[in-house]
């Protein structure tokens, strides 16, 4: 089958798939459709990226996922739909994007990156989580003059989020940015800034509230 066909072709029989809902059917009959639409799609998707571990499910359907082979995934990576993740490589960078084991993300998270994200492992996200490692423009009055959407790709640094990391619904978590092991990141909250190991952080921007260590 053409490769361009196969993710329509996807989207067609899930489509359907859950259509099949609002029938009056066994509850199983159902449940047993969903899985195979989702490991059909997971397989799909997985055989793009540069690397993938054991029982990768991707909840249906995704956004995109461009730059696949910049991407690696660890074991038991699991997502619900509208999951977005773009590796950019530039002129002057590489993008990587490395996601470690046991990994939750909840409804609508975006991950972009040009130049290094790096999320370790038994991390959990909410719903409608953002983190990027650059902006559009290195945010100088001469690109002032520039239409923001033609500004050169700037990254300040990588981000990197350790292990045990539980981040809250709504947030943003910005480039050069580092969230250290077991924190809490509260709801709504905008991380501009290293958030130190064991720590709950919370506001625009992320302030810590609490060590816990």
């Amino acid at each position: 089958m053409n490769r361009t066909l196969i993710p329509f072709t996807i989207y067609t029989i899930g489509k359907y798939v859950y259509k099949i809902q609002s029938i009056s059917i066994n509850r199983k009959i159902i449940e047993s459709g969903r899985k195979f639409i989702q490991i059909l799609y997971s397989g799909y998707y997985a055989s793009q990226l540069k690397s993938v571990g054991l029982q990768f499910r991707l909840g249906y359907p995704v956004k995109f996922i461009y730059g696949a082979q910049y991407i690696c995934i660890g074991n038991f990576f699991t997502s619900f739909p509208q999951l977005r993740l773009e590796a950019i490589k530039t002129e002057t960078k590489t993008p990587h994007i490395i996601i470690g084991d046991n990994v939750s993300m909840g409804y609508n998270c975006q991950i972009n990156c040009i130049d290094k994200i790096v999320i370790g492992n038994n991390v959990l996200f909410g719903s409608n989580i953002f983190i990027t490692d650059h902006f559009h423009g290195a945010s100088n009055i001469d690109e002032t003059y520039i239409s923001p959407n033609k500004r050169a790709l700037y990254s300040k640094g990588p981000v990197v989020i350790d292990d045990n990391v539980w981040i809250g619904q709504n947030v943003s978590v910005m480039p050069n940015v580092v969230i250290g092991e077991g924190c809490i990141i509260g709801a709504n909250s905008v991380v501009t800034h290293d958030i130190p190991a064991f720590s709950i952080a919370a506001g625009c921007p992320a302030k810590i509230i609490k060590r816990m260590k």
